[in-house]
């Protein structure tokens, strides 16, 4: 089963982002809407839509999941999970087709990925096999790209002039990330197979949080420690989808300001983490514990390792009722 995770606190632009969508190349769409209770009742049985209620009816820590910030999204990923969903995909509310096939691509990323690629992209060269180029089985996570407006921060949103264009003027292809080095992840075009949903956790933003707009930064710089100590592999490029910003670039940069200056040394907080662990959900854990350790950034790392422990304990309780 293909579940798609939307977060959105605008309720009423909502049906115009799923008629879009139509036919839906998924099976099952759970929207976190961002506000105290759900803006309507759903009779379609292929929508779930989820609140703060619902947090707070499943989540008896406050805290753990963010409100007033995309990051509320992760409730997402997890009742997807708890529904048996095989891939879990996200899309911010402001995201439209544009690659045809959008769900197919992602899965795949997730599950076709070949072993062999070209040393020069886009040509054939000698001693590519012809048939037999092998499946790597070890893709946890697949991002995709955008077209129209670029997910740039706010400085780079109000400095620069349209460049899509010059972006994707030759397309883009799917690759695999180097273990060895950093990417933002943005998480408006994304998708995770199940045994990675665990992984899903982004971390305190927006009410009650010092920081705003870098969940899916810091969300992914975690995805990704624990992919390199796990061999586990991420795809990024297509699929593409169409994304007409809602947000204003002014208001933006007010909200990131603080991150772009902790984001500039806590990364590092992050890389260093020793993980010994074997299973995703193991390394979650350890991950979780080992921040709630830290003392930087006016506790704000301990506060996102004890997200963390909480979170990974809805994992547990699922498994084990």
């Amino acid at each position: 089963m293909n579940v798609l995770v939307v977060p959105s606190n605008r309720p009423d632009h909502l049906r115009t982002f799923l008629d879009a969508w139509q036919p839906w190349p998924w099976d099952h769409v759970v929207i976190v809407e961002d506000a105290p209770s759900p803006s309507t009742r759903e009779d379609d049985a292929r929508i779930t839509r989820l609140c703060w209620s619902d947090i707070d009816r499943d989540i008896s820590v406050a805290g753990v999941i963010s409100r007033g910030d995309s990051a509320i999204r992760a409730f997402g990923f997890w009742h997807a999970w708890k529904i048996g969903a095989e891939v879990i995909l996200t899309l911010d509310d402001d995201c439209y087709p544009s690659d045809d096939g959008w769900v197919a691509r992602h899965r795949s990323n997730l599950f076709e990925t070949p072993k062999w690629q070209s040393s020069w992209p886009g040509l054939r060269v000698r001693g590519l096999p012809y048939e037999n180029g092998g499946t790597m089985t070890n893709v946890a996570v697949s991002v995709g790209l955008w077209r129209g407006h670029p997910d740039l921060d706010a400085i780079q949103t109000l400095a620069s002039r349209p460049i899509e264009d010059r972006i994707l003027r030759h397309g883009v292809r799917a690759r695999v990330m180097s273990s060895d080095q950093l990417f933002p992840m943005s998480g408006m075009n994304l998708a995770c197979r199940r045994d990675a949903a665990c992984l899903m956790y982004f971390p305190p933003m927006g009410h009650g949080s010092p920081f705003a707009r870098f969940d899916d930064i810091w969300a992914g710089l975690v995805i990704q420690r624990i992919c390199r100590h796990l061999r586990l592999a991420i795809v990024c490029g297509g699929p593409l989808i169409d994304h007409q910003r809602a947000s204003d670039p002014f208001a933006n940069l007010v909200k990131e300001a603080p991150g772009i200056r902790a984001h500039e040394e806590l990364w590092t907080a992050i890389d260093r983490v020793p993980l010994t662990a074997a299973t995703s959900l193991a390394a979650m854990r350890q991950m979780g514990c080992a921040l709630e350790r830290e003392t930087g950034f006016d506790g704000y790392l301990r506060k996102w390792g004890q997200g963390i422990r909480h979170w990974c304990q809805l994992f547990d309780a699922e498994e084990t009722a």
